[in-house]
């Protein structure tokens, strides 16, 4: 059957050449983008990945009036309704559509949505665990831009190139200072001493939709908890260690470099995370 994307508000079929080489997303990474995932046909955690976007529009200074939240809901449906999409991972690319250098001559958004299907709606959670290694390749900076998911990520493609080659599930991503930022794709948190640990967001990781609903569910069963800075040493004496992301969910991790882990907290978060789907 075939699958179309939107492109400006025009729906096109998958395949077709979408960019000349002009485009700036292409070019300098001037962009940003939201991965959400559709269940039954509802986009989970809409408000909160809609703040997002919306926040980085307004960081990298695009002309946003017209562009509201109402504007992509019904910009999304065009793909979901095309596609008879009920259960997909949607992604939304948002980019400068403007001649220019460095320098652009303007501020206008162009962007293109996208989908794949899938079957089953669950976030893929595994009872075995992944297991987790480091990537000291390069750093990721501290700052509000690296909050944000942008079209710039030559990091995680290398921190991904390092975790095919070392024949793990997942790395560590370290940040400008050396401590602990995230993984390829997720935010990490730590059971250290006597309480849960995630880096805050001006250690420079990604201000994740999941991260946020986890730090919620932490809350609200009253686990001590702190939003804080975290250090190899710490991860590699910390009894757990999970991460969260908007496709997978939470993920607990079996082993850090080889050492096993505890699988304890993951569980029953992953059951809050699983709510969200009845």
């Amino acid at each position: 059957m075939m699958e179309f994307n939107n492109l400006d508000g025009f729906l096109t079929e998958k395949g077709d050449k979408l960019y000349d080489t002009s485009n700036r997303s292409m070019r300098y990474g001037d962009g940003i983008f939201e991965t959400i995932k559709l269940v039954n046909g509802e986009l989970m955690f809409w408000e909160d990945h809609y703040e997002r976007l919306s926040r980085g529009m307004q960081h990298l200074k695009l002309d946003t009036i017209g562009k509201e939240k109402e504007f992509w809901k019904k910009e999304v449906e065009k793909i979901i309704v095309k596609n008879y999409f009920t259960n997909a991972r949607i992604r939304i690319i948002v980019y400068r559509n403007s001649p220019g250098t460095y320098t652009p001559m303007g501020n206008r958004v162009g962007f293109l949505i996208e989908g794949t299907r899938f079957d089953k709606p669950n976030y893929t959670y595994s009872k075995q665990g992944v297991s987790l290694g480091l990537f000291e390749g390069d750093h990721k900076g501290m700052s509000p831009l690296n909050n944000l998911k942008t079209t710039s990520a030559l990091l995680f493609v290398l921190a991904g190139v390092h975790k095919k080659e070392t024949e793990v599930d997942d790395v560590v991503v370290l940040n400008a200072a050396g401590r602990v930022c995230e993984t390829v794709s997720s935010n990490i948190f730590a059971v250290v001493g006597d309480k849960i640990i995630t880096p805050k967001l001006s250690e420079g990781c990604l201000d994740g939709v999941m991260r946020k609903q986890i730090i919620k569910a932490i809350k609200q069963k009253q686990i001590n908890f702190e939003e804080g800075e975290l250090t190899l040493d710490d991860l590699r004496s910390a009894e757990e260690i999970f991460t969260t992301n908007s496709m997978a969910g939470v993920q607990g991790i079996s082993d850090f470099e080889g050492k096993s882990k505890d699988l304890l907290y993951v569980k029953e978060l992953q059951s809050y995370i699983d709510s969200a789907l009845q």
